[in-house]
């Protein structure tokens, strides 16, 4: 079982810088809003990658250069490509917000790393992938999914919305594929209830191959920016 999906060509390969900051702060999935409250408070609307919203009553649906997520039970920040990076590291070098942070945590940050990885575009799937607590379903996509019980139905919806969601991100980095060029493969899923946003979704823990290389730690589906789903890569064979 595989997706494919038409994008304009470009080259086979694609550097991505980013930064990662992780703060000596213990933090569940559940309590990322409120470490994204305490960071928006700070930055207020100077910075629009920090946030998601164009005006007052107006929002961005984009994919977030800028993402809070909980990693290693920690309070985590990751900035892609050069504009998350420089905000990111903007941030914290800030002497304000470093003192924001000692009151709220106690402690200095952890450690901030800056880094870059060379993505690459394989003929085939090479590596898998899994992802926890992937917000896959939008509204639509949701009602599809109650209306076709089957599990070949379910896959076969579910592996199209991961491909959508692994084209925002290359088309947020600013990696234009070949036409026709992704394909993913998925290999297992599981789904459960998941409360988030005042209202229960449905979360999927989700294990797949595709011929893209995806940087671990990077978010993919809804609320990304919110720490929801996140890729790890598999251990290879």
């Amino acid at each position: 079982m595989g997706s494919s999906v038409n994008a304009a060509p470009t080259s086979a390969e694609h550097t991505l810088r980013y930064t990662l900051a992780q703060l000596d702060y213990a933090l569940r999935l559940d309590q990322v809003p409120a470490f994204r409250k305490f960071v928006n408070v700070f930055v207020g609307q100077e910075n629009e990658l920090f946030h998601n919203h164009q005006s007052a009553d107006k929002l961005y649906y984009r994919y977030p250069l800028v993402q809070y997520k909980s990693q290693t039970g920690k309070a985590t920040l990751l900035g892609l490509t050069e504009a998350g990076t420089a905000a990111l590291n903007a941030l914290m070098q800030h002497p304000v917000f470093r003192e924001r942070c000692i009151e709220w945590i106690g402690e200095q940050f952890a450690w901030t790393e800056e880094s870059s990885d060379t993505l690459y575009l394989y003929p085939q799937p090479t590596r898998s992938y899994h992802l926890q607590n992937y917000l896959a379903l939008n509204e639509t996509n949701y009602q599809k999914w109650q209306e076709n019980p089957s599990l070949a139905a379910r896959a076969t919806l579910l592996e199209r919305c991961l491909t959508a969601h692994i084209l925002k991100f290359a088309s947020a980095i600013r990696w234009q594929l070949p036409p026709h060029s992704l394909q993913v493969q998925l290999l297992d899923y599981r789904c459960r209830p998941i409360r988030a946003f005042e209202t229960t979704l449905l979360g999927f823990a989700v294990k797949f191959r595709t011929n893209l290389t995806l940087p671990d730690g990077i978010g993919l589906g809804k609320a990304v920016s919110h720490g929801f789903g996140i890729v790890q890569a598999d251990p290879p064979p």
